[in-house]
């Protein structure tokens, strides 16, 4: 408890910097563990590391770079940080920026709870981490809620500031909680260090959205990945299996929800790549080339989707065909907007209503046409018609306004 003040005393005292040092200069220094806490978890692989009366169990596992897990060797994710820097120079969500591979850190949580608050712990902290030489996975597992500081001490010690996080749904919710967390301990563990965030589960929802009708990263892995789970824990059952640790004190039943929190750390190296390659090679087929189009629109690359727009162009995709004519209106390109306009109208639904009212707005304010323009609008009224029942459209009003401006302008009207 003494050296518990001592810490908190020169946290608040120095600036940052300083305290830092002071606490690296605390004892901090791993004590000899008893025999039966050591052999416990040596079958485990793990190790106790202490913090003054505190301790958290580390845990490594080392895989090999050729080690296959699912559809890629883990080696691809050096060709796949390739490729980024190779092929797309803009910014993107999913870029690395100047971030080498073994700054990219696949982090992951273990919790008691879904929800936010102060009222859910993190006992788990794991990440992976990729080298020249392997992969290894770090994991720290609080032995009980006395012993937080310990845990985020030796983590945070082991990530400078230049690391950037590689989650799925981090964003939204393990990084938040571990800030939530952090702030209980804050005095007497170095500071939060300002990480880059790559999040794999928007990117997920945006590229697979035309495969999967869920984005669990369960339904990821099987249908996107290859990764096919066996006699793994399920999450749900984490926080009992934890508990029951914590009052037995047996390693042994929370091992399968160690193995559950390596695999997803493995996991979201696989899909990173995965990712990597269908956005910097701008897809295979229509679909993944349209959902990679939209992307880049998104984010203002325009030349980037239009490139993506216009490799399945020839598939005839009533959408697509309609994402690029807006692309080429954008960049002012109006000839070669009409003209994906034209080709996307002759489809039923809502981009071929669209690709009309779009080629009515051209003939009339560009080409003063007034009856071609009248034309395309009463071919996008019949158009919209049968989607005048479905929830979100409204077309109708528009095209009638239109419609309405249009022969009041034609030279028949009387």
């Amino acid at each position: 408890m003494k050296n518990k003040l001592q810490r908190m005393k020169k946290h608040m005292s120095h600036t940052q910097e300083a305290a830092s040092n002071e606490v690296e200069d605390s004892q901090t220094n791993e004590m000899n563990p008893s025999n039966e806490l050591s052999s416990d978890w040596e079958m485990l692989q793990g190790r106790p590391l202490y913090l003054d009366d505190q301790y958290v169990i580390k845990r490594e596992v080392v895989y090999e770079l050729s080690d296959v897990f699912g559809a890629y060797s883990f080696h691809e994710l050096f060709q796949a940080h390739k490729l980024w820097n190779e092929t797309l120079t803009f910014e993107h969500p999913l870029h690395p920026q100047d971030s080498d591979v073994e700054d990219l850190i696949f982090f992951d949580t273990e919790t008691t709870g879904l929800k936010h608050g102060a009222g859910t712990t993190i006992f788990l902290l794991g990440y992976a981490q990729v080298t020249e030489q392997h992969v290894k996975v770090h994991q720290f597992i609080l032995p009980g809620p006395e012993h937080e500081a310990a845990m985020y001490y030796h983590f945070l010690k082991e990530l400078p500031e230049q690391r950037r996080l590689v989650t799925f749904n981090g964003r939204a919710f393990d990084w938040p909680q571990v800030k939530t967390r952090h702030t209980f301990v804050r005095n007497e563990v170095p500071k939060l260090p300002q990480f880059g965030h790559i999040d794999l589960l928007h990117a997920s929802r945006r590229l697979y959205r035309p495969f999967l009708s869920s984005f669990k990263l369960k339904n990821v892995e099987e249908e996107m990945l290859r990764i096919y789970r066996t006699e793994d824990t399920p999450g749900y059952l984490a926080p009992m299996l934890y508990f029951d640790y914590v009052q037995l004190g047996d390693p042994n039943m929370i091992s399968g929800v160690l193995q559950h929190n390596e695999w997803d750390v493995l996991s979201l190296i696989q899909l990173y790549i995965d990712l990597s390659y269908r956005v910097c090679c701008q897809g295979s087929y229509p679909l993944e080339q349209l959902e990679i189009g939209r992307w880049f629109e998104y984010i203002g690359a325009l030349e980037e989707a239009k490139a993506s727009y216009l490799r399945g162009k020839d598939e005839n995709e009533s959408e697509l065909l309609y994402r690029l004519g807006t692309v080429y209106k954008k960049t002012s390109q109006l000839r070669e907007a009409e003209e994906a306009f034209y080709f996307a109208s002759a489809s039923e639904g809502a981009f071929g209503c669209k690709a009309c009212i779009e080629l009515a707005k051209i003939y009339e304010h560009q080409h003063d046409q007034i009856q071609k323009a009248l034309y395309y609008t009463q071919l996008a009224e019949a158009k919209a018609e049968p989607l005048s029942k479905v929830p979100g459209v409204h077309y109708t009003k528009d095209i009638k306004n239109r419609l309405t401006r249009l022969c009041n302008k034609s030279p028949g009207h009387i």
